[in-house]
């Protein structure tokens, strides 16, 4: 549960360091495009560094399905940190469990115990009621607010789906090459979303005013170092794990810690619907580790 948890804990960091882009009113898009940049390049060091670079088809597809979500998903967490917080946003995207989960289990034969069942139910059961009700939503929601949820939950349950098919389809030596492939895969996505972030982001600070301070592109390393680092002990852990466990405890595990990050940082508030979410999250983490 060791990687599992250091996984869990970068994840976190990397969500955490795009609230901080977002509430310093950076050019997050820019903020983002180093992150990714970064990414690519300490990878492609460390795979360098094991060995040199060895690529097979599970590597190269599972890859570049898992980089296109990577920089993609930064669309709709961008929007959603505006409208909802760290805590909600984080939420939803953690809804998306269920897709690798289910994964698991029809493709790679997974079955979980009847324990472990019961357990995993109760984290599926605290994600939507730590969506918490519609008021955690600011403002009006749009005709596309859901269909943009709901496509950001598909594309981003396609990447962790993606790391689960490398591990089963590919072999351990390969795993710097598959975080390597992830990132250089994401670096011209990334890119061309920041070509058009005006689209998206509204006031984007003029470029030479990003390029003054050390906090944007502080913050984008940050996010960067801690991406690389999370998706390389995802990995790690789920050739030890389950995917039908190692995917809801990181969910319910991130979900409680930028839910409380939130709420201490950032003032976020949550009614008791949020935090039945939060009893029901713990409950099961314990339930599945028993």
């Amino acid at each position: 549960m060791a990687l599992l948890a250091l996984h869990i804990v970068f994840n976190v960091g990397f969500a955490l360091s795009t609230r901080v882009a977002q509430f310093r009113r950076y050019d997050y898009f820019l903020v983002a495009a180093v992150n990714y940049t970064l990414a690519a390049v300490v990878a492609s060091l460390w795979a360098l560094l094991r060995g040199g670079w060895d690529f097979d088809a599970p590597t190269l597809i599972f890859g570049a399905v898992q980089g296109f979500q990577y920089a993609a998903t930064m669309i709709g967490v961008y929007l959603l940190l505006v409208r909802s917080g760290v805590g909600v946003t984080f939420i939803v995207l953690r809804l998306t469990v269920v897709v690798p989960t289910l994964s698991a289990i029809v493709f790679f034969g997974e079955r979980p115990s009847a324990a472990a069942i019961g357990g995993l139910l109760l984290m599926l059961i605290s994600i939507p009621l730590l969506v918490g009700p519609r008021s955690a939503v600011r403002g009006p929601r749009s005709r596309w607010y859901w269909p943009s949820v709901a496509l950001m939950m598909v594309v981003t349950g396609a990447g962790l789906t993606a790391s689960k098919a490398f591990n089963e389809l590919s072999t351990p030596d390969r795993a710097p090459d598959f975080v390597m492939f992830s990132f250089l895969v994401s670096v011209p996505v990334a890119l061309a979303i920041f070509a058009m972030r005006r689209r998206f982001q509204a006031r984007t600070p003029p470029l030479r005013q990003s390029f003054a301070t050390a906090g944007p592109l502080a913050t984008g390393a940050a996010m960067g170092l801690c991406n690389v680092i999370q998706l390389a002990f995802l990995v790690a852990a789920l050739e030890i794990i389950p995917g039908t466990i190692a995917f809801p405890i990181q969910t319910s595990a991130s979900v409680l810690l930028t839910t409380a990050a939130g709420v201490i940082v950032w003032h976020e508030r949550h009614g008791p619907i949020v935090w039945a979410g939060v009893a029901a999250a713990l409950a099961g983490m314990v339930i599945v580790n028993v």
